[in-house]
Parts: structure tokens; sequence; C-alpha cells
């Protein structure tokens, strides 16, 4: 009779235990989940513009003019491989760096920044990875900017 009664709730609290542990697994996929989407959602278009921006800062330009989409014997259209000098060869005294970005529907607007030099609102489209100057330095979609909203709440840098 002692035995019986020893048993007694073992199984309601296995039961708890295992209800608990699916809950916390499935709560901590759904958290890795959203985490790895807003890690990795604009990776490639960052990509691009970094690889674009090294071989800017490495002084590569016909290499960064084809990343751009265009050679010395066939330029773009509106875009020939003196402008794009005047635009990118200038110096200055610190890197090309991504300082944001905002992801669009259909492109990524990526603003790179140097020390001497302005902001330059660069987009790479999502299909087609094509690069270009962006219409403006942020999305007009209508979205949530959740890391202004998140930076409002905590603070940080």
């Amino acid at each position: 009779m002692g035995s019986y009664l020893q048993q007694y709730g073992a199984e309601d609290e296995r039961r708890i235990r295992i209800i608990t542990r699916i809950v916390v697994g499935v709560i901590a996929a759904i958290v890795l989940a959203v985490a790895a989407y807003l890690f990795f959602h604009n990776f490639p278009e960052k990509q691009k513009i970094n690889h674009f921006l090294a071989e800017i800062n490495k002084h590569h330009y016909e290499a960064a003019y084809r990343d751009w989409g265009c050679t010395s014997s066939h330029p773009c259209r509106d875009y020939d491989y003196d402008r794009f000098m005047r635009d990118w060869g200038v110096s200055v005294s610190s890197p090309w760096k991504i300082a944001s970005v905002d992801g669009c529907k259909t492109f990524v607007t990526i603003n790179v920044q140097a020390s001497g030099a302005e902001l330059q609102s660069l987009m790479v489209e999502r299909s087609t990875r094509v690069m270009g100057f962006a219409p403006a330095p942020e999305c007009q979609e209508k979205e949530w900017h959740w890391r202004e909203f998140f930076h409002r709440i905590f603070g940080g840098s």
C-alpha cells in the first residue's frame, strides 16, 4: 500500500515536464527563426555592396565598374567610366563602409559613407542583383521599422 502512494502524481509531473520542454523548444525555435530571417533577409544584397566597396577601397576601379554591371568596352548607357571615376575615384580619408541598410519589397537600399565624402545611397534589386543609385536613402514603402522601434525602447548605440 505504501508503494502505491509513493507513485501518486509521478505521471502528472512527467507529463508537465514534457509539455514544458515542448513549449520552451517551440518558443526557442520561433525566436531563432525570426533572428535568422532578420539577419539573412538582406544578406546577398549586402554582400554585393561589400564586394563593390572592397574593390573601391583597394582602388580596383575597373573591377568595381564591372560589379556595377558595366565594363570599359561596354559602358552603361547613362553611367560611363569617366562619370563612375568622378563619383568613386575621389580620395577619401577612410575606407567606404556600409552606414545603414533598408530593405524594400523589390530592392534593398544601402547607404555607404566614408570620411571626406558625402553619404551615397545605393540599391541592389532583389531579383537580378543589379546595382545602382537608390532613389532615396530610405524605403518609401509603408513598413514597420523594427530597428528604430527597439532602439527607442531599449536605447543603445
